[in-house]
């Protein structure tokens, strides 16, 4: 089983290496802001760790499964057709000022509505990924999941709640090198060891073709994708922080390689899966995930520390994205009296508090977690919709914006509810998003 001394190991190091960072801030601006603005290779890396979510391990692994050689061209058009979004938007930092405005450039500009909207996809993030760690330590290493939760968030406050963004840039380029080395080199170890005609041979025999699943459940697994992770993406704080600390000369190849390397990532885990599959009859992603991490071997572990990883991560920089908004509104708000030293203390303190909560509620929901998680598909589906809408339009507005999701985080409830085929839940809701933005749009 895993080597718990290991991890722990590799937990404290991290947070050795940034002790003399960890809650050394004096305001809110050195919380927020990791210092001057970055190049090419700081860009990179900062907008890389926001795709490090637990989607970029999760979905690859049951996607594979599920659609076998297909996902290689889903995840690949996915990771383009996001680039081309955001293109539109990092060229111009009023653009990005106009989605989310600097506190401190731009004290008056205050909509509660996008805070509320922001604040709730972080929210949902954490809890997602929370929830895969409880299912990760209750059924697959038979340990009690109250561990894993509380070890697992106690490492992610440490770093990433009282790190600030320096905590979270800083660590996250590391966990992001490693990831992307560990993944690379074993995948290239693998089929160099095995061959890649013997994997393709195998995966002949054992499945009727190495495209599997028809049209449909494709197309729908393509469009849950692409529109879930653009919805994470525009909904991040931490993200358009980060879009805006890079220099304006290189934002674009920053975004263009962040593209590229989240893209390797996932198709790293692509054809990890394939070799899997290959080693195996077995068909179901939860049953290949059980055989995988109960083989005790060396795959085993790479695989399971990588995941833990990205979880941490995505975790991290959602909660960074939580303080952040939460110091936003204290300093809008601040009186005369409120130094700033004691306003981010408070923002520490609620930080603690936000992890203990969704850390219970990780635990309490995990086994309801196929209920609930089409839910948050259906929020990132309605929040990423506008900026498609915006692409073809190149209209923007932040109070239609925030009406549309706002409507949305209603009406998703319904849809999670009523509809029992979780493949058309997040295609049907950008119908009605799109439909819904559209008449939200006539209305001045």
């Amino acid at each position: 089983m895993i080597d718990w001394y290991f991890l722990l190991f590799i937990a404290f190091t991290l947070v050795i290496l940034l002790i003399d960072k960890i809650g050394s801030h004096r305001s809110v601006h050195e919380f927020t802001n990791a210092g001057k603005e970055v190049g090419l290779s700081g860009g990179t890396y900062s907008l890389v760790i926001q795709y490090m979510t637990g989607a970029t391990v999760l979905i690859p692994f049951i996607l594979t499964v599920k659609g076998g050689l297909s996902s290689f061209f889903i995840f690949t058009i996915s990771s383009f057709i996001l680039y081309l979004i955001l293109k539109k938007w990092t060229v111009s930092l009023e653009k990005i000022d106009g989605i989310l405005p600097d506190q401190f450039n731009s004290p008056g500009k205050f909509n509660t509505a996008t805070i509320l909207i922001f604040g709730f996809s972080s929210i949902g993030s954490i809890l997602i990924q929370t929830s895969l760690i409880v299912i990760l330590f209750r059924d697959f290493f038979q340990q009690p999941s109250y561990l894993g939760v509380f070890l697992f968030l106690i490492f992610s406050y440490v770093l990433f709640g009282l790190g600030g963004k320096m905590g979270v840039t800083r660590v996250g380029s590391l966990i992001l090198i490693g990831v992307l080395f560990t993944m690379s080199f074993t995948v290239l170890t693998l089929y160099l060891r095995t061959g890649t005609d013997a994997v393709y041979q195998r995966l002949i025999t054992s499945f009727e073709g190495i495209f599997s699943g028809s049209i449909w459940e494709n197309s729908s697994y393509f469009v849950s994708f692409i529109l879930v992770m653009a919805g994470q993406t525009f909904t991040s704080f931490y993200f358009w922080e980060s879009v805006k600390t890079t220099k304006p000369n290189h934002r674009l190849s920053a975004l263009r390689y962040s593209s590229f390397s989240w893209t390797a990532l996932l198709l790293s885990y692509t054809a990890f899966t394939m070799y899997l599959l290959s080693q195996t009859q077995i068909s179901s992603s939860i049953q290949l995930l059980e055989s995988v991490i109960q083989s005790n071997t060396i795959i085993a572990h790479i695989f399971i520390y990588t995941g833990i990883s990205i979880l941490a991560v995505g975790t991290g920089h959602s909660l960074y994205s939580i303080v952040s908004l939460f110091l936003y509104i204290l300093t809008v708000r601040k009186t005369q009296e409120s130094s700033p030293s004691r306003i981010l203390k408070t923002g520490y303190f609620f930080g603690m508090i936000m992890i203990v909560i969704l850390g219970l509620a990780g635990v309490l929901l995990s086994d309801s977690f196929e209920k609930w998680l089409p839910y948050f598909m259906s929020f990132f589906t309605a929040a990423a919709i506008p900026f498609f809408y915006i692409y073809v339009k190149d209209q923007f507005s932040i109070k239609h914006f925030s009406l549309t999701v706002g409507l949305m985080s209603l009406i998703s409830f319904v849809l999670n509810i009523t509809i029992t085929d979780r493949l058309i839940i997040v295609p049907l809701t950008a119908v009605i998003t799109l439909v819904l933005h559209m008449l939200v749009t006539k209305f001045k």
